[in-house]
């Protein structure tokens, strides 16, 4: 089951994952996995996780997951969630922690884009900025032993 494991998400996600990409914002014409990838760091940035709905159906083909780090972000961030690695013997387990903080994050995008989409764009672009100088300006500082 592990190797043809899918995304899964909802009916109202999948209207709003589609309506994201078709703007012509930011989000135009994104890979679906990276607007999922985005959705999931958005939700876990808010620390919640949001249950599946009954409609929740596989969405994002396995392929598609095994073609980009995201299945490496997915497995960190189910890693940090438990605090331990057996999660990751788990495959439905560590995507279902995704896939929720997902719900979460692609509510929010979409909300935070409705309301004032150039401020969305400002605010990641701060949140880079400072992911920069808080974790990789320090590591280049870093002398090699």
């Amino acid at each position: 089951m592990a190797e043809g494991r899918r995304i899964i998400y909802d009916d109202e996600d999948n209207e709003i994952y589609g309506k994201l990409r078709s703007s012509s914002g930011i989000f135009n014409k994104l890979d679906i996995i990276d607007l999922f990838a985005i959705a999931l760091i958005y939700g876990k940035k808010a620390g919640k996780r949001t249950k599946l709905g009954k409609n929740a159906k596989g969405r994002v083909r396995s392929e598609t997951i095994r073609s980009s780090p995201v299945k490496e972000l997915m497995m960190v961030i189910a890693v940090e969630e438990t605090g331990n690695m057996d999660v990751l013997s788990d495959v439905n387990e560590y995507f279902r922690i995704c896939e929720e903080y997902a719900k979460t994050g692609i509510k929010q995008l979409e909300q935070d884009y409705i309301e004032d989409p150039e401020e969305l764009l400002n605010d990641m672009e701060m949140e880079m900025f400072e992911f920069y100088d808080d974790v990789i300006s320090k590591d280049i500082a870093k002398p090699s032993d």
